[in-house]
């Protein structure tokens, strides 16, 4: 009897050990995915980074060198627009930073908190914030038209201001397609985080 007892004790003690083994090697896992998906993340936004500075350069340097303007309605305008595309690299270094500070190893339920704000910030830096920046731009770009009128003839000045529309929808598109693919992986990491709490 006492026999029968120690091993449906030990046969007890072994399949806790597997058991938590097993948990622990999932949780790794599990981590390991997340920060895969974290790291894409940055990598992500470091290209944003990237496309924006320069562009920002060529507009820059562009206004500087090339359209020396003369109203005051095109120095606005450009400023509003390199004022715009300024403030999007600098959301985007805050938002690196802000990734940075999230420790997918911490315990659950700082990290989940950490994380969500972080969630929550990247939503509405694709939402409001991206439509804010876009609108600002354009305005800004239009704005330099009565000058251009002046430069150009009637049917160039057109045709400027309507490929700006196009590219627009272009550049649209590829924003888009990141913004998506981006929220594609915070949403898993989302779901990982929801996997550990259970």
């Amino acid at each position: 009897m006492t026999s029968d007892f120690n091993d449906i004790k030990t046969l007890w003690k072994n399949n806790k050990q597997h058991i938590q083994s097993k948990a622990v090697q999932d949780t790794e896992a599990i981590i390991e995915q997340a920060t895969k998906k974290k790291n894409r993340t940055l990598r992500i936004q470091l290209g944003n980074i990237a496309t924006l500075l320069g562009v920002l350069l060529i507009i820059s340097l562009y206004f500087v060198y090339v359209a020396k303007f003369q109203q005051s309605v095109s120095h606005l305008g450009s400023l509003l627009m390199i004022g715009s595309l300024a403030l999007r690299v600098l959301i985007e270094i805050f938002s690196i930073c802000f990734n940075q500070k999230i420790d997918l190893t911490a315990t659950v339920n700082s990290n989940n908190n950490s994380f969500l704000r972080y969630y929550s910030f990247r939503k509405k830096i694709h939402g409001p914030v991206t439509i804010g920046v876009v609108l600002l731009y354009s305005i800004g770009f239009y704005m330099l038209t009565p000058e251009f009128a002046t430069w150009f003839p009637l049917w160039l000045l057109v045709l400027i201001d309507l490929s700006y529309v196009l590219g627009a929808f272009i550049a649209g598109y590829f924003v888009r397609s990141a913004i998506v693919r981006e929220l594609k992986m915070l949403n898993e990491i989302l779901r990982f985080r929801d996997d550990l709490k259970q």
